[in-house]
């Protein structure tokens, strides 16, 4: 009897080794495995570097089943593909070692996976899942970069879906700072460093291409328009208020949603006796109907309402998209060119005191 159960038991050890075997630790590496749902075809595993560099494409078995392994794997954020779903996870080191990803194949809800065995993996899809189903606002970005503790997390998410330019670049400066303090060597620094100047070299050239012919100082050309009653309105006629000079049009959908409520809101605010404004439309078609309806129906009340259908005017000023503002000071010299948001305003009323 003894005989027996001693045999059982060797049997029983040999198929536990053969097992530990089978799934020993992959060596400075990681295996990642897992079940699509449903899923059937190839899935790929790839190295996020700025762009998904592929490293194997294996095919699922009957049931959607999947293994990868990957030893001496480089530390990165990962992508597992299907189809045109993908699965954003990490490998940071040994404690993302042994990671499970499951999810249903071709999930309509982007980013609804479940990953466990790894944390930094956890934080990531998090995110990408707000990113596809709710979107993740500047805040959100800005809270993500706030610690060094998830390089790969932040870069992954900053690089690959965060627009650049304007107010990105501070987010996007300090994810690449945190990688860079985390992990000088990884791929992704010299790729991301890259896009960022990029895109800042490419914003000065907009900046610059912006300014159109006019400079902050010189004297604004002195524009003479017909009203809508055929009646020539001049700007030098408006000297000594501050001008705030707008070129639109009545199929301008930025200038309708946007840049008239605006425009209201301003002439509302100001001195009537110290501010004003000048639409100058930049209109199509052989009469007015259009443009006048807008004027009514956009509540531009102000008399200085002014089409420019030769568009005599307009590259004078460097207005070729709109809307475009200008502002004008009290001595008929350019004092802001197409100034936005809080700096409209702020600029407006430093033009008022001076």
């Amino acid at each position: 009897m003894n005989r027996i159960l001693n045999i059982h038991y060797i049997f029983f050890l040999v198929f536990i080794g053969l097992f530990s075997c089978s799934e020993s630790k992959v060596e400075n590496g990681f295996r990642v495995s897992g079940k699509l749902t449903g899923g059937a075809g190839e899935i790929s595993l790839q190295r996020y570097d700025g762009n998904a560099i592929q490293l194997e494409t294996i095919t699922l078995d009957d049931n959607g089943v999947y293994k990868f392994e990957l030893p001496n794997a480089t530390k990165a954020a990962y992508i597992l593909q299907h189809n045109s779903s993908i699965y954003p996870f990490v490998y940071a080191g040994e404690e993302d070692s042994e990671l499970v990803i499951n999810a249903i194949a071709d999930n309509p809800i982007q980013g609804d996976y479940v990953v466990t065995g790894s944390e930094s993996s956890q934080i990531l899809q998090d995110y990408y899942k707000k990113y596809k189903t709710t979107s993740l606002t500047l805040k959100d970005y800005n809270e993500m970069v706030l610690t060094t503790s998830q390089p790969y997390v932040q870069s992954f998410m900053t690089s690959r879906s965060l627009v650049y330019g304007g107010q990105t670049y501070g987010i996007h400066l300090k994810a690449l700072n945190n990688l860079k303090t985390m992990d000088p060597s990884s791929r992704l620094v010299a790729h991301y460093d890259d896009r960022i100047k990029t895109s800042m070299l490419k914003t000065n050239n907009k900046k610059t291409a912006d300014t159109g012919p006019l400079k902050v100082g010189q004297v604004a050309p002195n524009i003479s328009l017909p009203n809508p009653e055929g009646k020539l309105m001049t700007l030098s006629d408006l000297q000594g208020k501050v001008v705030l000079v707008d070129f639109w049009a009545s199929w301008c959908g930025p200038c309708r949603r946007y840049g008239n409520p605006k425009l209201v809101k301003l002439y509302k605010k100001y001195d009537k006796e110290k501010f004003a404004i000048m639409n100058v439309a930049l209109e199509r078609g052989a009469n007015n109907a259009k443009w006048v309806d807008a004027i009514e129906k956009d509540g531009l009340v102000w008399p200085y309402q002014v089409v420019d259908k030769n568009r005599q005017f307009s590259p004078l000023y460097g207005a070729s998209r709109i809307p475009r503002i200008y502002l004008v000071d009290k001595e008929g010299k350019i004092a802001a060119i197409n100034p936005q948001g809080a700096d409209l305003e702020k600029t407006i009323n430093q033009l008022l005191k001076a």
